[in-house]
């Protein structure tokens, strides 16, 4: 990291404006006053470096560098007069590349202008978005990013990355050669991580900054949503386990009540009680989803809507958020007024957990989507002294803190979840799982789904590793157009290979596609949802890497591939850990879909081609197909459910399906514990030998290593595909099993070599099905 000294410079800030648009502000200081500091010295006190910036006058920045590790250093900043912002400059390479900064639904790259600050994402402009594409309020109203989370931390392609620690809004102008920061405050600390590769300083960072905390075993089985009352959340579960398609919960957004014509859905009054003619007995649907393997999930947000019970009692009891004449502020969503709980008071936790969450809890709810976070508005006076302004980012934080400690009370056992939108850094740490927020329902690269990569790729850089997106959009306003079937199949496919794999009904529910309205769509939709929770033993092993070595499971081809300068530039196809490349199709075409295949051999997931990168290739992908890709060599963990008798022919064979992570005590059904009884390995196997470590589900880890034979014509015994074979690598046909207790050691005698299998004294019994090419 380099800095130009020179350009560093306090700034007396002008008259400040504020225009609201909608539920964006748009925010500029006038006549601002520019110090740039003329001179500088350096002092040294024990251990930590004093660089004194001045402008020969009366303004001066203060840098205090200390030293908290050989490849951790942490700079406070401080300005003078107090009253100053501070600006600081980098000068970088032309090809540094700088990734990250939050969650942004465009990878931001030089020529850019944004601010650190949560608000509402950008919104698309449905099929006029072509036509606006070049203008600077493209994607409406601010450009491509205004975001949830739009984080003070970077990575950098020079070998570190940095962060800010202040709440203040940061203004960033990126250029190829020089790079500036305005921080709207005069203090400011910096932190800097260096490491040799983009997973070492993935490693050192997040030692610093803490892991992120991981969801409960039940949520990586899909998620299905269900509005409109429980007869249909009802019908939905046993729809769903007639026809063996896998979920692991049913969310319902709208128990506090909705509406709906032929049109449009909306979820308005946000009462946070439950609506008994929709929902007349919550207790006893969360008992039968639960029977089922089902969790039940709810929604909560921090507005509550003007004229509502709970709005007055709030008032009563000044728990709503002021503006500087001390009455309630009031912020317009879909036209409607709502007031805002100030998590500031110092009794906001007892009088939520009181009023909204512990009677939510008793309604039989195992977790919700705790939305919002982004509309403090910045006049606003809390109850701790700040204003709005300077609370705003920090909001998120207060938001998901209490929903964090009031599950840790209730549930220790962490069998819960949470997800959230907005976030700043810590968000971490405190939210489960967060997901993308409002996309649109549509093909476009304003907001629709070639914006869902760049989504997930910017956010792992902030510890959002465990990301979920509204399969086909949720916003279906203005211009936007209801979802398509061709749109809800892409994007279910590409949120299949997320850790987190959620339906949305969407603003549009009467309008939109749904799994089940066409049979194609439905199996196609069973396919992936079954390949989502086959994937569960790689998920999890990557998730124990993660907790490790705090490497992400969703990897921008950077983190495999740094020495690629291609890597640092692709954001539309991600690495599943180190063993799968996922390049979704994002448009509408499907005729002339490009890939990037970087260095190595890469095994087609669906018809068994081979092929040796770095090179681009061209496919024309099927509507029930998802650009997927093996690295070669390597073994993939899959779950295929338990053996059962075939029925044409009464050969045993797997069943190749999982359908819950918890237990199902009523209807039909596959549970993850029947199924840990056995497990799946896939061996993409070649002529020269490697070795792996398999972290296992339920404690312990299995090695695997393969010795090539020479000179051999026999492939080995041919094993019957499972019974639901369509999700599962194609072509794999021969294979064999072997049962081993734990500490034991098998090898096993394949046709292109010997395969050797050594489960941990702390693994299980278990039956290994091992299936190769």
């Amino acid at each position: 990291m380099r800095c130009d000294l020179s350009q560093w410079a306090t700034i007396s800030p002008g008259r400040l404006s504020v225009r609201r648009v909608i539920a964006w502000d748009f925010v500029k200081t006038s006549s601002d006053r520019v110090h740039l500091m003329t001179d500088w010295d350096e002092t040294q006190q024990q251990q930590e470096t004093i660089i004194h910036l001045t402008d020969h006058l009366s303004h001066t920045i203060t840098l205090t560098l200390t030293p908290l590790s050989p490849w951790h250093i942490m700079i406070k900043i401080v300005a003078s007069p107090p009253t100053e912002f501070i600006r600081i400059m980098w000068k970088t390479k032309a090809d540094e590349s700088w990734q990250g900064f939050g969650e942004h639904t465009h990878t931001i790259r030089p020529p850019a202008r944004f601010d650190s600050w949560v608000e509402e994402g950008p919104v698309g402009l449905g099929p006029l978005s072509w036509l606006f594409r070049h203008t600077p309020w493209f994607p409406f109203p601010k450009g491509p990013y205004a975001s949830y989370a739009s984080l003070p931390i970077w990575l950098s392609s020079a070998g570190y990355s940095a962060w800010f620690t202040s709440f203040q809004r940061i203004r960033w102008t990126l250029q190829e050669r020089r790079r500036w920061a305005t921080i709207w405050n005069s203090e400011t600390t910096l932190h800097i991580v260096q490491g040799n590769t983009p997973k070492e300083v993935f490693t050192r960072q997040f030692s610093v900054l803490g892991p992120p905390i991981t969801p409960a075993t039940w949520t990586w089985a899909p998620w299905n949503d269900s509005i409109r009352g429980q007869d249909l959340a009802r019908n939905l579960a046993r729809y769903l386990r007639h026809h063996r398609i896998p979920s692991g919960a049913i969310w319902i957004e709208d128990w506090m009540g909705s509406g709906q014509d032929e049109r449009r859905f909306w979820m308005r009054p946000l009462t946070h009680k439950v609506d008994t003619d929709l929902y007349p007995d919550l207790p006893g649907l969360s008992q039968t989803l639960h029977a089922q393997g089902f969790r039940l999930l709810g929604y909560f947000c921090p507005e509550i809507t003007e004229g509502t019970d709970w709005y007055h009692e709030a008032r009563r009891d000044n728990m709503l958020v002021k503006d500087r004449d001390g009455r309630p502020t009031l912020i317009k969503i879909l036209g409607i007024n709502h007031a805002q709980l100030d998590l500031t008071h110092p009794l906001a936790f007892s009088w939520i957990h009181d009023h909204l969450l512990y009677p939510a809890l008793n309604l039989g709810f195992d977790g919700w989507m705790a939305d919002f976070g982004e509309y403090l508005p910045l006049n606003a006076k809390l109850a701790d002294g700040t204003s709005g302004s300077e609370s705003h980012n920090r909001y998120p934080l207060l938001w998901q803190t209490i929903h964090r400690r009031f599950w840790r009370q209730y549930r220790s056992d962490d069998h819960y979840v949470f997800f959230v939108r907005s976030g700043w850094l810590g968000t971490h740490r405190l939210a489960p799982v967060l997901w993308g927020g409002d996309s649109d329902t549509d093909f476009e690269e304003g907001d629709g789904l070639p914006t869902v990569i760049p989504e997930v790729l910017s956010a792992q850089v902030a510890g959002f590793f465990y990301w979920a997106t509204d399969i086909s959009g949720y916003m279906t306003f203005g211009l936007t157009r209801p979802s398509t079937k061709s749109l809800f199949i892409r994007w279910t496919q590409a949120a299949a290979l997320l850790p987190v794999m959620r339906t949305h009904h969407g603003t549009a529910a009467p309008r939109n596609w749904r799994f089940d309205r066409d049979r194609e769509t439905l199996e196609i939709y069973a396919r992936y949802a079954r390949l989502h929770t086959a994937l569960y033993p790689y998920f999890h092993h990557l998730r124990r890497v993660g907790e490790q070595a705090h490497w992400p499971l969703v990897r921008p081809l950077y983190l495999e591939f740094p020495n690629d300068p291609l890597s640092w530039q692709l954001d539309r196809q991600f690495m599943l850990g180190d063993g799968l490349l996922v390049a979704p199709v994002l448009t509408r075409q499907s005729y002339r879909h490009p890939i990037y295949l970087p260095q190595g051999t890469w095994r087609s997931w669906w018809t068994h081609q081979i092929i040796e990168g770095p090179r681009w290739i061209t496919e024309i992908v099927p509507l029930d197909q998802l650009p997927l890709f093996i690295r070669h060599p390597f073994f993939l963990p899959l779950l295929e459910g338990i053996p059962v008798r075939r029925e044409k022919d009464g050969i045993t064979c797997m069943e190749g399906v999982v359908d819950s992570f918890d237990p199902i005590d009523e209807g039909p059904g596959t549970s993850l514990t029947q199924a840990l009884d056995y497990l799946t390995l896939y061996l993409s196997v070649s002529d020269k030998p490697w070795q792996q470590l398999l972290w296992l589900i339920d404690g312990g880890t299995l090695d695997v290593a393969f010795y090539p034979k020479t000179n051999t014509k026999n492939d080995g015994p041919m094993l019957p595909p499972p019974i639901f074979s369509q999700h599962f690598p194609q072509e794999a046909s021969y294979g064999t099993s072997v049962s081993l207790n734990p500490g034991e050691q098998a090898e096993v005698a394949m046709g292109p070599g010997i395969v050797i299998l050594q489960a941990s004294t702390h693994s299980r019994k278990r039956q290994y099905v091992l299936r190769w090419w």
